[in-house]
């Protein structure tokens, strides 16, 4: 592809800045990760709607999954910027966990609701 990259190492003046520097990385990441922590929320009342009204179906589990996605996507590209390790990034990653557990545990469900997994009537 003929590309080119440029690496640059900066020295920073003084701890001072050295100090500022990351303060502000993370500052950035914990905002990301702020957001992301939220758009997890939303994840977790989706699940939770479709439980309560029983909409247990193969296309609303492939929806919720597709969704999963998006956000380990996310997660990671928050991740190869967090340079100084956020604040939020363990709480971060517990909700992704707890996403994917909330994810597994519905798609049981749908399994379970479908009649082809139904036991024959004898």
């Amino acid at each position: 592809m003929d590309g080119e990259a440029v690496l640059l190492e900066t020295t920073a003046f003084d701890r001072v800045q050295e100090d500022k520097v990351r303060a502000r990385f993370n500052a950035d990441r914990d905002e990301e990760y702020q957001e992301f922590i939220g758009r997890c929320a939303g994840f977790e009342a989706e699940i939770a709607k479709e439980i309560a009204i029983k909409k247990f179906t193969y296309a609303e589990l492939e929806e919720e999954d597709t969704d999963l996605k998006k956000l380990k996507g996310w997660f990671e590209k928050i991740k190869k910027l967090d340079f100084y390790g956020g604040a939020l990034a363990n709480e971060a990653a517990e909700r992704l966990k707890l996403c994917e557990a909330l994810l597994d545990g519905y798609a049981q469900r749908v399994f379970d609701a479908q009649a082809e997994n139904q036991p024959d009537p004898i």
